[in-house]
């Protein structure tokens, strides 16, 4: 009985109502003074169950002398009061979604084949309207000028990361990779990681190598574009310091340091000792 009390509760019924409606279905029909004996509610707080039994269309009242009250059978109560909350589910719904902002949805576009990503490229940099940023390799430079000097002709602000020790015009304020340092992050990453940033907005990663067919990713996720242009920042950073250090130095603050040299290079600094040993 308790637990149907709950349940009954959990529908909307107070206790008091939970109690008379139970009390109804065991014996009917019932006066206000006999629900309130048979019930256990008190006589002071009956009639206000009773009242709101009536409003939920859980009981009927019968015109008699004295009056008196008689449940309405469970299947035909519960069936119209799920029916209600169906409908008000429904409702709500409907018009909920209509008032709702969709939220924003960042799709992450894969496309291979050089030709295919060198044009998604050049798509970028055409299209932006204030700045691009850029790490582009000297393999792919050739194919990229042409639209990063409209990008500058148009005004466009342009801050390139090239791998490629040649100053090389139309890349808005440059910075290049020496050969060396080149070849060691194309051998850890066994590929050209070549990135295009337009606006701030729109950022495409590619890869390129010998061994695989060039692929890339192109999205609006901001996240993504911050992180590539951290890349991008970080890179160019690191190499402005590194030229106010000579190589000499540079090699001693990481070759002989086995945690720097796997960041560096990922590989095991014993692991190549070994090699070299052999």
């Amino acid at each position: 009985m308790e637990k149907l009390i709950d349940y009954l509760m959990e529908i909307g019924f107070s206790k008091n109502e939970s109690k008379a409606y139970l009390s109804l279905l065991k014996q009917s029909p019932l006066t206000g003074y006999e629900i309130s004996k048979q019930s256990g509610v008190p006589r002071s707080m009956i009639y206000q169950a009773i009242n709101k039994l009536v409003a939920h269309g859980a009981i009927n009242e019968v015109r008699s002398d004295p009056l008196t009250y008689t449940p309405v059978p469970p299947k035909e109560f519960i069936g119209r009061l799920r029916q209600q909350k169906e409908e008000t589910f429904d409702y709500l719904q409907d018009n909920l979604e209509q008032i709702q902002h969709p939220p924003e949805v960042h799709v992450i576009r894969h496309i291979q084949e050089r030709s295919a990503v060198i044009e998604r490229m050049n798509d970028l940099i055409s299209k932006a309207k204030h700045e691009v940023w850029l790490s582009i390799w000297d393999s792919e430079l050739h194919e990229i000028e042409p639209y990063a000097k409209k990008a500058t002709e148009s005004n466009v602000e342009l801050y390139s990361l090239l791998f490629n020790c040649q100053p090389t015009d139309h890349f808005g304020r440059a910075f290049y990779h020496h050969p060396s340092t080149a070849n060691i992050e194309e051998q850890r990453m066994n590929q050209r990681l070549t990135i295009v940033i337009c606006d701030n907005k729109e950022v495409m990663i590619a890869g390129f190598s010998k061994e695989t067919v060039p692929s890339a990713v192109h999205t609006q996720d901001p996240m993504l574009v911050l992180l590539a242009k951290e890349y991008i920042r970080h890179d160019i950073m690191m190499k402005v310091m590194s030229e106010h250090i000579s190589e000499e130095k540079r090699n001693q603050i990481w070759r002989n340091d086995s945690d720097l040299f796997y960041i560096v290079t990922n590989e095991l600094l014993n692991k190549k000792d070994n090699e070299g040993e052999s």
